[in-house]
């Protein structure tokens, strides 16, 4: 029973992750990425620019966030078994690594667009 609860927590707390749940709410209600002209490249390349921002970087960072406190929960479950700790401390780990190195890269872009003054990170093509 505790583990069903458990895992109902992981899958409630993957989808009410507040950046990807705004995220998505965005998208959707106020199309913000479906004003795109898909009849050229640029409009094609923006869209998915617009899709990666908005739903798969933050679902990426949901994704990472639940298999760490699902790694947490794992681990402080089974006291005895050391081989499900271990999963649990792997899942941990992974989560962490996952979470360490999407925030390094944020970090890394912020920072040559702070140095190089680009105020648009994402590629546009011209025509806009």
């Amino acid at each position: 029973m505790k583990k069903l609860f458990l895992i109902g927590f992981v899958i409630i707390s993957l989808f009410s992750f507040a950046p990807f749940a705004s995220a998505t709410d965005g998208l959707v209600s106020s199309g913000l990425c479906s004003g795109a002209n898909m009849n050229d490249v640029t409009g094609i390349v923006n869209w998915g620019s617009c899709f990666l921002l908005k739903v798969i970087i933050p679902f990426l960072f949901a994704l990472a966030t639940a298999a760490f406190i699902w790694g947490v929960i794992h681990y402080y479950l089974n006291p005895e078994n050391e081989k499900e700790r271990e999963k649990g401390k792997n899942f941990i780990f992974g989560g962490l690594i996952a979470l360490f190195m999407m925030v390094a890269m944020w970090g890394i872009v912020k920072v040559f667009t702070n140095t190089f003054q680009i105020e648009n990170a994402v590629p546009q093509l011209p025509g806009e």
